[in-house]
């Protein structure tokens, strides 16, 4: 029954038809790219993410990180959209915040801890429909985790170069990066406000194809940040 007592919805009752994966290296969850990802950037970990000193081996560190998220094809697979009104996404986001308490690292999750998850779960006084859907179709939450943490990965990089005093001085490898980011819908945001930080003719270039619209390279959504990131720099008299 849903929450209002009414009969299922849709999406209470969607089959996502997500079958169970198994990796060659073990009992993994996460493509080899996520896992053998350098600390911090294998945990989401902000804090400690934000207090790396920008150092060149550090700098080099992520440069690989965002090219590993761009270039292999594991990060991006394909996630069965729910029904309307999508909520699911919801319950499944919570879902991957008890898995990432659980197992920190990427390199630690695995389908044996994902069930123990499961079982702390199902051991909950109330579990409510979406909630109950997920712990029924586990395998289609973390088939949705790769994308999220992928995400999640690239913004926390484009935001991290960001806290640069001077981040220009990154524009020969980073403003490549972040305009395939943001075309691919990555972290884009933070790849935005970072070209909007570099100030830098490379930087407004890949702005102004982004900001093409109809049928540009970015979605419309990111097509009108770039857009407004262009026209935030002309109205405070920026010379380039």
């Amino acid at each position: 029954m849903s929450e209002s007592g009414t009969e299922p919805n849709a999406e209470e009752m969607w089959d996502p038809q997500v079958a169970r994966w198994s990796d060659p290296e073990g009992d993994y969850v996460l493509p080899h790219a996520l896992r053998s990802l350098p600390e911090p950037w294998d945990e989401c970990d902000w804090n400690r993410i934000a207090e790396l000193p920008r150092t060149d081996e550090r700098l080099t560190q992520a440069q690989r990180v965002v090219t590993v998220l761009l270039d292999d094809p594991e990060l991006a697979p394909h996630v069965p959209q729910p029904p309307s009104p999508g909520s699911l996404w919801h319950a499944w986001e919570e879902f991957h915040q008890a898995v990432g308490k659980s197992m920190p690292h990427t390199s630690q999750v695995t389908w044996s801890g994902v069930d123990e998850v499961v079982r702390a779960w199902r051991d909950r006084p109330r579990l409510y429909p979406l909630q109950l859907h997920v712990v029924r179709h586990v395998e289609a939450a973390m088939l949705a985790m790769i994308p999220s943490l992928r995400d999640d990965i690239a913004d926390s990089v484009f935001r991290w170069l960001a806290l640069d005093p001077g981040p220009g001085r990154f524009a020969a490898w980073a403003v490549g990066l972040a305009e395939r980011c943001v075309t691919e819908g990555i972290g884009a945001d933070s790849a935005i406000e970072l070209l909007g930080a570099m100030r830098g003719p490379e930087a407004r270039a890949a702005l102004e194809r982004l900001s093409v619209k109809p049928g540009g390279p970015a979605s419309w959504e990111n097509a009108e940040a770039a857009e407004s990131t262009l026209f935030d720099w002309g109205s405070e008299g920026t010379s380039l």
